[in-house]
């Protein structure tokens, strides 16, 4: 007597991809996790030692907290539901699979819908400002075009995702049975935020190439700002989020199952991108640190100006001192160094690299 399930290939293969999503997600929560405990200890020392950007920061440790809340609450329904799927009502007609397209009007996972669709709001407006705060040097001008257009994408975002949500907490309605209403805000709901998100995106890297060239054309290749690496691209672009909706999106609309778990670790990975923003900030190595410390520097600096880390300007010396290699000296209050001169002697206080 086989034990395999009295179930067609296709609705096997279904319950493989909801069961995949779900741990997915799983892993994703802990990548969530981690950035929020990071997030916590960096905030939390510059909050304490640094009295500048004091409320900023402050912003910035509230923001996080409620992100890691919509993301405990979202792996909390998630799991649930899956629970609810595969254990509690597998003998559900169609199988688990069915389950989970046609009861997303349950209570346990309305408090998903909502929490991913809030935080998605969260999550598209932290880059929203984050395009802005970039912009905000380029010219006036600019920065009103850049809110106008993007602002207009997000209230958008805004009214699709209540029609979404209204559309989620209808009996027997889901992303994919939509018996109740005439029209499926799945689609046009992922749209918006995805063109904002694609816009976002592309303004952002852009402004970030720019800065990298004038960057270049002033102090030269070797002392490009740490803001205007790939890496940095990536993540203040926050091109992660980009990439999970177009592996959702593209497989929804060819109606494959693959969408089934991608629709759950999009739940998880649109906060990865915010959370290393901020990270990044509280590092000091973000564009506001970074802009704020490559600002202070003139058209005539000298070419040995190395920027490191962007809480502080450290200058380097390409002098030898009796075959010594290299030296840097530590910025003082008054002076780049510290000179002593005692009987005839001068003494250079130095900081080895």
């Amino acid at each position: 007597m086989s034990d395999t399930p009295a179930e067609s290939a296709a609705q096997l293969f279904a319950e493989q991809a909801w069961l995949a999503g779900a741990l997915i997600t799983g892993a994703g929560y802990g990548v969530v996790l981690a950035l929020f405990w990071l997030c916590l200890r960096a905030l939390w020392h510059v909050i304490k030692y640094k009295q500048s950007s004091r409320r900023r920061n402050i912003l910035f440790l509230l923001y996080v907290c409620i992100m890691f809340l919509f993301g405990s609450l979202y792996i909390t329904s998630n799991s649930l539901f899956t629970q609810f799927a595969f254990i509690n009502h597998r003998g559900f007609p169609g199988g688990p699979s069915q389950y989970e397209e046609v009861m997303f009007s349950t209570a346990v996972d309305e408090i998903g819908n909502v929490c991913y669709v809030v935080a998605n709001w969260f999550a598209d407006s932290m880059l929203v400002w984050r395009c802005v705060i970039i912009y905000r040097d380029f010219g006036v001008l600019s920065g009103y075009i850049v809110l106008t257009i993007t602002g207009l994408m997000q209230l958008a975002s805004y009214v699709l995702g209540s029609f979404l949500v209204i559309q989620l907490t209808s009996p027997q309605s889901s992303p994919y049975i939509n018996a109740n209403h005439p029209v499926n805000w799945t689609v046009p709901y992922l749209c918006v935020s995805l063109a904002n998100n694609i816009l976002l995106t592309l303004l952002i890297v852009a402004r970030l190439l720019l800065y990298r060239r004038t960057m270049v054309q002033l102090l030269g290749p070797g002392h490009v700002a740490e803001c205007t690496t790939v890496v940095a691209m990536l993540v203040e672009s926050a091109a992660v989020y980009t990439t999970f909706t177009l592996l959702f999106l593209i497989p929804f609309l060819m109606q494959s199952p693959i969408s089934y778990a991608f629709l759950q670790v999009m739940g998880e990975a649109q906060l990865i991108a915010p959370l290393l923003i901020i990270y990044r900030e509280a590092q000091g190595k973000g564009w506001i640190s970074c802009a704020s410390s490559v600002g202070s520097l003139t058209v005539n600096a000298d070419p040995d100006i190395h920027i490191r880390r962007f809480t502080d300007i450290e200058f380097a010396s390409d002098v030898s001192y009796s075959g010594m290699r290299s030296m840097e000296f530590s910025p003082k209050r008054n002076s780049s160094a510290q000179l002593a001169v005692e009987e005839g002697r001068e003494e250079i206080e130095l900081r080895e690299l």
